[in-house]
Parts: C-alpha cells; structure tokens; sequence
C-alpha cells in the first residue's frame, strides 16, 4: 500500500509532468520495467503493487504520456478497489480522487453501496468440510486438510495461507524422502509454485517456497538421466531414438542446457521442469521422418504443440539422426518453438516473430547465412512490404526464402534496437495488446510500421554488406 506521503508528494510533481512535451523515454530500461511491472500487476489485479512500480520512476517520466496514461490506469483501478473495500478508508480515497484528476479527464463519481442483501435462510446442518480442514491442520494431519481445502470451491485469506503451508511441507518431505525420482521433483517443482501463487504477500511462506524451488532444481540437475530400451528421460525429455543411445543421451543433455538458455534469453529462468515432458523423436532416416512428419526431405526439424485453455498437453519435436547441425541448429530452433507456447498461451507471436526467434538461437553461421541472402532477395523482387510481413498469419505460398530472410533480419534489427531480447518480448505482447503501431510507438517511439521499415532496411542492408561471404 502506498503511504499518504508518497501521495502527496504526486500532487507536487504531476503538474510538472504535464507542462511539456514528453521525450520517447520507453527505451528507459527502468521505466520500461516499471511500465511491464504495473501492466502485470493490473493483469493480475493487483493494483496497489501497479501504482507503487509507476510511482517509484515518476520522477524520471518526465511527461511520457504512455507512462502517464498507464499511471492514470492504476489510480483508477485502485480507486475502485479502495471504493470495494470492506472498510473504506475515506482518506486514501479522497487522495486518489485529487491523483486522478490532476492526470486529467473526468473522475469517476462516488459508487453508492449496494444495498443490503436479504437475510439468507440457513440451510439444513451438514458437515463442514472448511471446519474439518481447520481440525485436520490443527492436528497436523497435512496430507487430510489440504485434500479438505481443494474441495472448497472458494477460501478465504487464512484458508490459502493454510492450504499453501500444507503444500510446501508435503513438498519438502517428498523432497527429503530417499529415493525422490525426477519425475517426483517435477511435481514438486509443480505444487510449490502454485503454492506460492496462493499466497503472493506472505514473505515467510514466499522466502520458504524460493528455498524449496532452489533446493529441488539443484536435486534435479543432479539426478542421472534415465534409460530405458529406446528411451533416454530427463527432467524436462523422452527422447525416442533406434539404437544409437550415445546420440540420445548427448541430444537429451543439450535439449535440457537450450530449454534453460531459450527460457532466459526470452523472458527468464523456468520455474521448474516441463509437465508433460516434452517428447523428441530422432528419426533413423529421412524416409521415417518425412513420412512420419508429412515434410518434405529438406526440413530438419518440426515442433508440435497442443494447448487446452493456455496450457500444454502435448509437447514433441521431430528430428533426424543423418543431420550434422541437429544440435546445433535444428535443436534449439524448434525447442524455441516449443518455449513460445509457454510464453504465449493465450495467442502467438505473430509468424514473422516466431520464425525470426527460432532460428536465431541457431548457430551465428546459420544465422549469417540468412542475413547474407538478403540483399539478393531485395534484389530478385522476393520481399515483402514490412505491412504485409508483419500480419502475416501463416507461410506464405511464395516468396519463402523471402519470408525467411526478413523475419530473421526484423527480428534481429528490433531486438538491438530495444536493447535485449526480453524487451522485444515485451514489444511483442504489447502489439497483442494495442495493435502493431502502437506498440512500436510505445517501445521504440517510432510512428507505425513505416518508420520502422526505412529504419530497418536502411540498417539491414548495411548488417548484410558486412557478413563474412
């Protein structure tokens, strides 16, 4: 909660920032980050935690009117739950009302409570399982009360605090039991984290779960790679090979080194290991894989993804065995598809990105390999307007190597552009969000996909001129 004085002294700064034109201060790796945390925050909402990040760089905005709009966006927001609150506090509500509206525009007017419900009539006595979770935590029987809680369809603040203890301790004896299996600290990695998530203020509870989530990564980089027949498992992969178990064993430990490269590059550290694990199958020959895949024989690789309701259900990536860059290239390439689902549940990059970023985390020979061929596309009339490339939906029927060169070298141009590869991340969920124009207004202060394209083919070609023939 923000403090009366950290309020007050927004009334001073405010009309400040409104005097003049702001400059382009996204590229501001804090207020970047302080307008990602805030967004988050609200998505979540939270909007107490979204007014403190935005306040904490106020002095820096220096009028940005995209900070500015977002901060208006909090206050309101956290208006609305002091408003909601059981005891409102007339004070807190009063100052948020003045911050509104020296942001400008109207401010919403007072909501009337809602009037009083009428007396509800008791149903028959029955067991209460919220009662007989209580007994069972007082008890110490974890194993009970925690089945108890996640059969009540809604708990209460103390009811989440109880069932994430009961959570973390059964975690923690599975944890210290002889003969924890990967897959069992999979599934603690699994239950801490949601745990976690129940109680996101509780620090005791948090500074115990980071403990445990530690504590349980490092048992799972420890534990040796299973095989079984055909089959090479780690914590994160199955790996389906015929016969040439030194190849999968190899494959399997690169696969989970690149999982936790891509996972980092793009956004940060995973949370724990995949669940359900994520199948990769080496083909023995080019005939299996083209008839198992339905590809032609020049591909190397293909990534599958199946998704109900923003989770994974299914996760396999085709290889073959006679390709001599699979680790290097074909590997990481298609794992980068694999980790996009993750980062987008809801919706996908746009194709453009999503093939852009897979094949940068190939080898910088592949890469250069795709940036030397694009001023031979340009040239050739195998090129698209940067328009049409960016709502591009799917392949397109021609112009391929086209479509190819230019997602890696647009991709490549905005990730230096905004600094790293997470700020592009964040540029392409905000496109999700706002619209392609906006979001390259709001990350890179450019007006629309025009700007953006004399900028990008003027620094492409020049990138292109001075890759190694």
């Amino acid at each position: 909660m923000i403090s009366r004085r950290v309020s007050l002294a927004l009334v001073t700064a405010i009309p400040f920032l409104l005097a003049a034109e702001p400059p382009a201060v996204e590229r501001s790796p804090a207020i970047q980050k302080a307008m990602a945390d805030a967004r988050k925050f609200l998505d979540l909402n939270m909007p107490s935690d979204a007014v403190a990040a935005l306040e904490a760089e106020v002095a820096n905005a220096d009028g940005n009117k995209a900070y500015l709009s977002l901060l208006r966006e909090a206050y309101l927001s956290e208006l609305f739950r002091l408003e909601k609150a059981a005891s409102p506090e007339p004070m807190k509500i009063s100052q948020m009302r003045r911050n509104i509206a020296l942001l400008g525009g109207s401010v919403p007017k007072p909501t009337a409570p809602p009037p009083a419900p009428p007396e509800p009539s008791l149903p028959a006595p029955t067991t209460d399982a919220s009662a007989d979770a209580a007994a069972a935590f007082k008890k110490g029987d974890y194993a009970a009360a925690e089945k108890l809680f996640a059969s009540l369809p809604i708990l209460t603040g103390d009811q989440k605090t109880a069932s994430a203890y009961c959570r973390i301790k059964l975690a923690a004896d599975r944890l210290n039991a002889p003969g924890c299996t990967p897959s069992a600290v999979t599934a603690i990695l699994k239950d801490v984290n949601e745990a976690m998530m129940l109680v996101p203020q509780h620090a005791e509870l948090q500074k115990v779960g980071q403990t445990l989530l530690a504590t349980a990564s490092a048992k799972q980089k420890e534990s040796p790679i299973a095989s079984s027949g055909d089959v090479v498992e780690t914590a994160s992969f199955i790996v389906r090979h015929t016969g040439n178990r030194e190849l999968a064993v190899s494959l399997a430990e690169a696969a989970e080194s690149q999982r936790k490269v891509i996972f980092e590059r793009w956004s940060g550290p995973p949370a724990a290991g995949w669940s359900p694990k994520c199948e990769i199958v080496i083909h023995a020959t080019v005939e299996s894989y083209t008839k198992v895949t339905n590809r032609p024989a020049g591909c190397t690789g293909i990534a599958n993804v199946r998704l109900n309701n923003g989770r994974a259900t299914e996760r396999r990536v085709d290889l073959r065995a006679d390709d001599a860059a699979m680790v290097a290239n074909a590997l990481p390439r298609e794992l980068t598809h694999v980790v996009l689902a993750d980062l987008f549940p809801d919706r996908p990059p746009p194709k453009w990105a999503s093939e852009g970023m897979a094949i940068l985390a190939g080898s910088p020979e592949e890469v250069s390999r795709y940036l030397r061929t694009l001023p031979r596309c340009a040239r050739d009339g195998d090129w698209f307007g940067l328009a049409q490339l960016m709502e591009m939906k799917d392949f397109p029927a021609e112009k391929i190597t086209g479509f190819y060169c230019q997602s890696v070298s647009l991709t490549d141009h905005l990730i230096r552009a905004a600094g790293n590869e997470r700020n592009f991340t964040i540029f392409l969920r905000d496109s999700q969000r706002y619209g392609t124009a906006q979001a390259l207004k709001r990350q890179y202060g450019l007006d629309g996909p025009p700007a953006l394209e004399t900028a990008w083919k003027r620094a492409a070609l020049e990138t292109a001129r001075g890759q190694a023939p």
